[in-house]
């Protein structure tokens, strides 16, 4: 699976990890300790305990060299090579003399864990935070989340999610924010009628190895009491090397679990994170305003207010509920606010019917 220690490495399995912008820093693990890489037109510098090293790791136990290895960049990419230290370096647990830092890998210096980010594995990891939480004792868990999230798209396990409610909104959201949106998502329940996908919902497939075809380059979205028949073969395929699946299985509880050797990752309850409803809404408005183009306050507080009270359910609910009244109060009409949405007049219209919103909706 991985290239022989003193190799210069990556991980050499095919890899569907979406994530490959430049590396800017390396961040101690389960912990906001960052160590940001310099900027051009420094090209390298050296990485240890001493006072002298440009990057000084603390290390409790004592492991880390004074000065333990040097960063070096080259073609665009930072190389971090080994200087003969007692106690080396490891990538994702195994030994080597050099590093190529890629965005997620985690690097084993003494008896420190550093986790290589970018500007995009840096969103990613805000986006886990928003589904798991922001309290200091949920930063491992988050980092647990994004070890899994980056060994599913490597097809080394399969991800699990775990938690209250319909999970595959939420898998979907993992999958643009790690895969992107260009890829196919594809879930198969076989109790759902097979579909093209729509605003509602994502392209479904009553049979296992249809929909792992469907899915090929992208992510094959299951649930744990909805398998289909064939899912051992759909199991049997994904072996295959060139099988480029990632494959996602929602759990509704933890025993459901067991049968799979992933970790999952359980997503709590908005019930649980009361004190933190505001800054979810926030950041979920900060996303519309993004992806709709609108002006910086394009999402007043009487709106935040309305989803707070009204659509604060669920995490898909909140996406839903901000996306849709920033398209409507930012529109000049439905159908216009629809088109932005991607979806038929009518069906905006019956969301609209169903609730009071905080603003009158030219038809």
């Amino acid at each position: 699976m991985m290239s022989g220690a003193g190799a210069s490495t990556r991980t050499d399995v095919p890899s569907d990890w979406g994530i490959d912008d430049h590396v800017v820093r390396l961040r101690e693990w389960g912990g906001d300790t960052n160590l940001v890489l310099p900027a051009p037109p420094v090209a390298a510098c050296t990485v240890g305990a001493a006072h002298t090293c440009a990057l000084r790791l603390h290390d409790p136990s004592g492991r880390v060299s004074r000065v333990h290895a040097c960063l070096v960049h080259d073609q665009n990419r930072w190389l971090l090579r080994d200087l003969g230290s007692k106690n080396g370096m490891r990538l994702d647990g195994a030994r080597r003399a050099q590093i190529i830092l890629e965005p997620g890998i985690e690097i084993g210096i003494g008896g420190l864990t550093l986790i290589a980010e970018s500007g995009r594995s840096i969103a990613l990891r805000g986006f886990f935070a928003r589904l798991l939480g922001w309290r200091g004792d949920r930063i491992e868990v988050v980092d647990h989340a994004l070890r899994s999230i980056r060994m599913a798209a490597t097809r080394r396990i399969e991800l699990v999610l775990c938690g209250d409610g319909d999970l595959v909104p939420i898998a979907q959201s993992i999958h643009h924010h790690a895969l992107g949106e260009g890829r196919p998502f594809i879930v198969c329940d076989p109790r759902r009628r097979e579909g093209k996908a729509t605003v509602r919902a994502a392209e479904n497939y009553e049979s296992g190895m249809q929909a792992l075809a469907a899915a090929r380059g992208g992510t094959l979205c299951v649930r744990t009491r909805r398998f289909p028949r064939d899912f051992d073969q759909v199991i049997a395929a994904l072996r295959d090397p060139d099988m480029r699946v990632q494959l996602v299985v929602c759990a509704d509880s933890p025993e459901e679990c067991k049968a799979h050797l992933a970790v999952p990752i359980t997503v709590p309850p908005l019930t649980d994170r009361t004190a933190e409803i505001d800054r979810i809404i926030t950041e979920y408005a900060e996303e519309a305003i993004a992806r709709l183009g609108l002006p910086r306050n394009g999402f007043p507080g009487v709106d935040r207010a309305w989803v707070r009270e009204h659509a604060a359910s669920s995490l898909p609910e909140i996406e839903k509920g901000t996306l849709r009244l920033a398209a409507l109060r930012h529109s000049p009409n439905l159908t216009h606010a629809a088109a932005r949405l991607g979806m038929a007049p009518v069906s905006l219209s019956r969301w609209i019917d169903r609730r009071q919103l905080p603003m009158a909706v030219v038809p």
